[in-house]
C-alpha cells in the first residue's frame, strides 16, 4: 500500500459504505488504463467452477490424497435462500477428478459452508439448512451421512472432538458476506442480544453448552461506542492444542462505523481475555498456543501485522517491514513460514505472498488480476492455505475471469 493510499485508508477504514465508494472510484479510474497482467513464479493448477472458502483451514485430507471444494452455479451474485451448492473433493493424481458428496443450503463466498475434515479421519463436516434452522452434518468420503447436529459449526478443533457455534443468520444484516441467506435471528431487533452467543458442541456425544451471550461480552470493559451499536460474534478459531479459542466481538453504529475486539477464552468459555487492539482486527492465525498473528490496529503503532501474546498485553510488529496492507495469513505446518495475500490494488492485482520468519524474506509467488466484476460481497479473495506437508498451497482466484480453486506446488 502506497503512503497516500494508507492515509486515505486510515480515514475511511471504519466506514464500510464510504470505503467501498472510495475504493471503487479509485480502481475504476485505473481501469481505464491498459489492464495489468497476471504472473506467477510457479505453475498454477486451475479448477474453474469451484472454490473452497476461508484461510483458517486445510482443505487437504489428512493423507493429502483428497482436496475439498464447493461447486457453484452462478458466481456473480449473493446466495439465494433456496439455493444450494455441491460439496465434495478432488481425488486421484493431482486432485483432478471431482467427487460430489452432496449439497448444502448454507454457504457464502467468503467461508463457503465451513467445509472441513474432521480431525485425522476421512470424514467431513459442513453447515446446512434443514428448512427450519442451521445445522451441521458429517459425511464419509462416499457421501453417507454419519451424524448431524442441531447447530452450525463456526470453528472446529484440530482433533475433531469439539466445535463452537454462533448465529450465522445474525451476520446477514451487517456482514452478509459471512452470513447465510436463510435461517432466523430471533433477536434481530435486539442490538445487544441476551440469548444469542457462542455455544460449545461435543461432537462425540452431541451435547451442547451455551457459554455466553453477546450481552455478556458487551458488558466486559464496555466502550462508549457500544451503546448505539448492533453487536454480533464472528471469526472463531481454536488454538493448536484446542485448549482455547478466539473470536471477534463486533458492533456496527448507525453511520456504518464498525468496531472489533479480539477475545480469547478457554474451551468452556472461562478465563476471557481481551487483546490490546484499537477498534480494528481483520484476519488472524495462531502461531502456537500462546501467540496469535493478526492484522490489527494498536493505540501505540496503528495498523499492521502484529504478534499478540495470549493473556498478556505484550505484542510485537511482525514481518520486518515487508507488509503494508491487510491480508489472510496462515502459518506453515512447521511454523517457520507464513502464506498470505493482499486485496486488489489500484490495478486490481492481488498478491500471493510467502514470508520466511527465520530469513525475514518475502517472495511474491503470484500477482493475479481480479476482474472488476468480482468486488464487494461477491469478491474472490485468495484466502491461501497450506498443504499438510508445507510443499504446496491452495487458494481461490478469479484471474482467468472465472472463480476457481487453485493449487501451486512450491520448490
Amino acid at each position: 500500500m502506497k503512503h497516500f493510499e494508507r492515509i486515505i485508508y486510515e480515514r475511511v477504514k471504519q466506514y464500510p459504505r464510504l470505503k467501498k465508494t472510495v475504493v471503487d472510484t479509485y480502481q475504476l479510474l485505473f481501469s481505464l488504463l491498459p489492464g495489468a497482467k497476471s504472473n506467477t513464479l510457479y505453475p498454477i493448477q486451475i479448477r474453474e467452477g469451484f472454490f473452497y472458502g476461508f484461510h483458517d483451514k486445510c482443505p487437504w485430507s489428512p493423507d493429502s490424497t483428497m482436496l475439498l471444494a464447493h461447486k457453484y452455479r452462478d458466481t456473480l451474485r449473493m446466495p439465494r435462500t433456496d439455493e444450494s451448492i455441491e460439496v465434495g473433493y478432488f481425488a486421484e493424481d493431482g486432485n483432478k477428478r471431482f467427487v460430489s458428496l452432496g449439497e448444502t443450503y448454507c454457504w457464502n463466498w467468503q467461508m463457503g459452508s465451513m467445509l472441513q475434515w474432521v480431525g485425522k479421519m476421512s470424514t467431513i463436516i459442513f453447515n446446512d439448512f434443514d428448512g427450519n434452522r442451521h445445522i451441521s452434518r458429517i459425511l464419509d468420503k462416499e457421501g453417507y451421512e454419519i451424524e448431524r447436529f442441531p447447530i452450525p459449526v463456526a470453528a472446529l478443533s484440530r482433533d475433531g472432538k469439539w466445535a463452537v457455534s454462533h448465529n450465522f443468520a445474525r451476520l446477514r444484516r451487517f456482514a452478509p458476506a459471512y452470513g447465510y441467506a436463510n435461517g432466523m435471528d430471533p433477536e434481530e431487533e435486539n442490538p445487544i442480544p441476551e440469548e444469542e452467543g457462542i455455544t460449545l458442541l461435543n461432537l462425540e456425544t452431541g451435547e451442547t453448552q451455551f457459554m455466553f451471550s453477546v450481552a455478556d461480552i458487551a458488558k466486559i470493559s464496555a466502550e462508549p461506542s457500544m451503546e448505539k451499536g448492533f453487536h454480533y460474534f464472528t471469526h472463531c478459531l481454536f488454538s493448536p492444542s484446542d485448549v482455547r479459542f478466539l473470536f471477534y466481538h463486533r458492533w456496527v453504529l448507525p453511520n456504518g462505523q464498525t468496531w472489533t475486539r479480539m477475545i480469547s477464552c478457554n474451551r468452556d468459555g472461562s478465563d476471557l481475555f481481551i487483546f490490546p487492539t484499537a477498534g480494528t482486527v481483520t484476519h488472524v492465525a495462531w502461531k502456537d498456543d500462546s501467540t496469535i498473528l493478526a492484522y490489527a490496529y494498536t493505540r501505540e503503532l496503528g495498523g499492521g501485522y502484529y504478534l499478540f501474546s495470549d493473556q498478556s498485553s505484550d505484542f510485537d510488529i511482525f514481518g520486518g517491514g515487508h507488509f503494508s496492507s491487510d491480508g489472510h495469513p496462515q502459518f506453515s505446518p512447521d511454523g517457520n513460514r507464513v502464506i498470505t495475500d493482499t486485496y486488489p490494488n489500484h490495478r486490481r492485482v492481488q498478491y500471493l505472498i510467502l514470508y520466511d520468519l527465520q530469513k525475514n524474506k518475502r517472495w511474491d509467488l503470484a500477482a493475479l488480476r481480479s476482474p472488476w466484476k468480482y468486488r464487494h460481497d461477491v469478491r474472490c479473495d485468495l484466502h491461501p492455505r497450506w498443504g499438510r506437508s508445507g510443499e504446496q498451497v491452495c487458494f481461490d482466484s478469479a484471474h482467468t475471469g472465472i472463480r476457481a480453486l487453485c493449487t501451486m506446488k512450491l520448490d
